[in-house]
């Protein structure tokens, strides 16, 4: 599988668009940018047009602020 960087860089810049990452602390900016690293690579996103929705879609699983409740 080939990963396209550049989509890659978009789809890890629209998500930090999504929330106010400047006040994000150190941890949590690199756990949100290894986080929608493996977002793209898990869900084989190179292939797919990478939009605001797609960040928005993925979002609840990038971002370690988020919480998931059952």
């Amino acid at each position: 599988m080939i990963l396209s960087t550049k989509k890659l860089n978009k789809f890890v810049d629209l998500s930090k668009k999504l929330v106010n990452f400047k006040d994000y602390s150190v941890e949590e900016r690199e756990e949100f940018i290894s986080n929608a690293i493996a977002i793209y690579r898990n869900n084989n996103l190179g292939g797919s047009a990478i939009t605001t929705q797609v960040a928005k879609f993925f979002l609840f699983l990038v971002d370690p602020r988020m919480e998931v409740t059952a």
